[in-house]
């Protein structure tokens, strides 16, 4: 098998001197894909285009940045594997807006906010799909981040976060016969900067981050009404980062 082409990306944006800066951009996308249908004929490879239409704003003199998008990907055999199995779709169009929001509320304290409205639809089948929505797609997403830096003291240089995240229902099976429920996470952090603690450590970080600190249990996602899976369970891990 050997697959190629050419695929390029552009894009535009201009700066005002009020901190507005609107930009437009056009990018393509290919990737092979490895295997054969259920039948046996050969995989084609996954192809795409996005056009994206947005603005930025950096208000003068402020430690903030907003964003708003509105976008359309076009994907032309989408590829899923289901049970061993590998089929594609022949066309999947994903249209919808992004918004997001990072600002520093006051010294050390940040706070960062994002919404997706994502309508995907099966805009070519040969399965009997079209106008449907793939599985495990949601329409709706949002996320909320806050953390905090103290800024002086003994603890001069530990952060504290925490945040939560919203994902939307999405359908079980490409028949959208029915529907899997949304859930909410909750994540948190903490870490230190040992550069606060020995100069000679400048730059070294120490972080312990929780994913789903709660330990929900949830349902991520279905691909049938026999197949479903499960969510991951509280994840805890530490880093060591170094910057210079």
């Amino acid at each position: 098998q050997k697959d190629e082409k050419f695929s390029g990306r552009a894009g535009l944006v201009y700066l005002f001197d009020n901190g507005l800066a609107p930009y437009v951009s056009y990018s393509e996308s290919f990737l092979p894909v490895m295997g054969t249908t259920a039948d046996g004929t050969q995989l084609d490879p996954e192809t795409g285009k996005q056009y994206e239409l947005g603005l930025k704003y950096e208000p003068p003199g402020s430690n903030s940045l907003y964003t708003l998008a509105v976008f359309e990907l076009t994907k032309q055999n989408v590829t899923e594997t289901i049970n061993g199995f590998s089929r594609q779709e022949g066309e999947v169009r994903s249209r919808g807006v992004e918004l997001e929001a990072r600002t520093e509320l006051a010294p050390g304290f940040n706070l960062i906010g994002s919404y997706t409205w994502n309508d995907v639809e099966v805009t070519q089948s040969e399965r009997g799909t079209q106008g449907n929505t793939p599985f495990r797609t949601p329409e709706h997403m949002a996320s909320l981040w806050a953390d905090y830096q103290l800024q002086g003291g003994s603890l001069n240089g530990l952060r504290l976060g925490a945040g939560t995240r919203y994902v939307g229902s999405t359908f079980g099976d490409a028949q959208n016969s029915f529907k899997v429920d949304s859930y909410v996470l909750v994540d948190a952090m903490v870490s230190y900067e040992l550069g606060k603690l020995d100069a000679s450590l400048k730059g070294v970080e120490l972080a312990l981050n929780a994913s789903n600190l709660f330990d929900k249990e949830y349902v991520a996602g279905c691909f049938s009404d026999m197949g479903c899976q499960y969510g991951q369970q509280r994840t805890v891990y530490g880093t060591v980062t170094y910057n210079w």
